[in-house]
């Protein structure tokens, strides 16, 4: 499978994200934060990554307890550049893993690789803080999220791609970083894009073998409990900090998902 990303698709995922990190639009800023040039972001890229994975696990997973989702993404995907999808499938233990790489077609080099792999079932950490989306708002959500990717797509692809934007959004998220950089000033996560270069480097998506099914409109679900970790940071505000960033959901009292997203940012002075 070839992938050529443009400017549209960061666009059309920043829409439904609102993630509008400068190094997806504005090519002086992306070079002034250390990048080539404009990248497509690494969750809108993830997308088709996902959906293939699924597409060559989703007949020999409806035994499995669980399912677990892991990426790295080892260096920017350009806009404007061909990449190619590769998938490979291998079993142990009547385990089956999926894994795919994602390689850009000029320089052949690995801008993601990842797996997919059945697992033990999920069980949620201990729950703090409880937020729910309503049935209809996650209907509203889904409208923009369909013109990022089709019709077609794995529900936990949705649901996966709804909690990053959830926890990217949420004020505590940017709480966070008020405590690290006290002095930088930005009322949201795209003032502190504009100022600090943060790049995503694993994902990683432990869920529910029933979302690897589409949404269809008589399984949508009514409502989407779920609860985000206080983040964990490491390193030094001088060398580099990564944090490490969780959030999981429920419906029903079912657990449905883990998300954990590993962030990496660039040196900071003062």
């Amino acid at each position: 499978m070839f992938l050529n990303y443009s400017l549209r698709d960061a666009e059309r995922w920043a829409e439904f994200s609102g993630d509008y990190n400068p190094i997806h639009f504005d090519v002086a800023k992306a070079k002034q934060l250390g990048m080539d040039g404009l990248c497509v972001h690494g969750m809108r890229a993830m997308l088709d990554v996902k959906s293939a994975l699924s597409a060559s696990l989703e007949k020999r997973a409806s035994a499995s307890c669980g399912l677990v989702f892991s990426c790295r993404l080892r260096e920017p995907v350009a806009c404007g550049t061909p990449y190619q999808l590769s998938v490979g499938e291998t079993c142990r233990n009547e385990q089956v893993q999926v894994s795919g790489k994602l390689l850009n077609a000029h320089t052949q080099q690995i801008g993601m690789s990842s797996k997919l792999t059945s697992n033990h079932a999920l069980v949620l950490s201990p729950i703090t803080q409880v937020k729910t989306l309503n049935g209809e708002t996650l209907a509203t959500l889904y409208a923009p999220f369909l013109a990022v990717q089709s019709q077609a797509a794995p529900l936990w692809n949705f649901l996966d791609a709804l909690l990053f934007r959830q926890m990217v959004n949420d004020p505590a998220t940017l709480e966070t970083v008020h405590s690290i950089i006290p002095q930088l000033e930005a009322a949201s996560l795209s003032d502190v894009f504009s100022q600090v270069q943060v790049v995503q480097t694993h994902h990683e998506t432990h869920f529910s073998p029933c979302l690897l099914s589409p949404w269809q409109e008589r399984q949508r679900l009514e409502s989407l409990d779920y609860c985000i970790q206080p983040t964990l940071v490491m390193g030094e505000k001088n060398s580099g900090l990564v944090l490490l960033a969780n959030i999981q959901a429920w419906s029903a009292g079912e657990p449905l998902m883990s998300v954990t997203v590993t962030l990496k940012a660039s040196p900071l002075v003062g």
